[in-house]
């Protein structure tokens, strides 16, 4: 996460809380973003030096008008705009999450999996990261990867916990070629 990105999340998140809308600006900010994430023509445009801060502003403006964007949260979007940093929504946002979160008292994990995992896995789960992190609310980020084989990969923070069956072949594969090695 670059420090500009820090920086732009840490002046939203303080501003939105000292004027008491943080949820409703973290729900826009969201908001927007998924709908970036949805369009890679979006996600081009906001990236490319050949549309004008006035085209940009009204694609923004346009979005935000859909979306019931929150003032504080529609300002941010077109001072981004204004600054050149919407290629950089992404990590703007991943930073707005841990900021959000750590104010909350929430922790929030990323959980990819081969399939789809039941209901006592994931509350299992979450009982895990709670005691990691100390944390009563956890939120888990869940993904399917099916190259995983099996087995759970877990992110907390810089923290990865890999259990899946894909780096435990590929540990014994690697001690299995280093001893092959090593006799010849």
């Amino acid at each position: 996460m670059s420090t500009i990105a820090r920086r732009y999340a840490g002046a939203i998140v303080e501003l939105a809380n000292v004027k008491k809308c943080l949820d409703p600006v973290a729900e826009a900010l969201e908001a927007f973003g998924a709908v970036l994430r949805d369009s890679t023509d979006l996600q081009s445009a906001m990236d490319n030096p050949g549309f004008s801060r006035d085209e940009l502003r009204a694609v923004v403006g346009s979005i935000v008008e859909r979306t019931g964007t929150h003032p504080i949260a529609r300002n941010f979007l077109f001072l981004l705009v204004d600054n050149g940093r919407m290629g950089a929504y992404e990590d703007i946002l991943g930073a707005f999450r841990a900021s959000y979160d750590k104010l909350k008292g929430r922790a929030r994990a990323e959980v990819t999996s081969a399939a789809p995992l039941d209901k006592a896995t994931l509350k299992t789960l979450e009982a895990h990261v709670a005691k990691l992190t100390g944390c009563d609310d956890v939120h888990l980020d869940t993904h399917v990867d099916p190259e995983l084989i099996g087995g759970i990969v877990t992110k907390v923070g810089d923290l990865v916990l890999d259990g899946s069956i894909r780096t435990q072949l590929h540990g014994l594969r690697t001690r299995l070629l280093g001893q092959v090695v090593g006799e010849a």
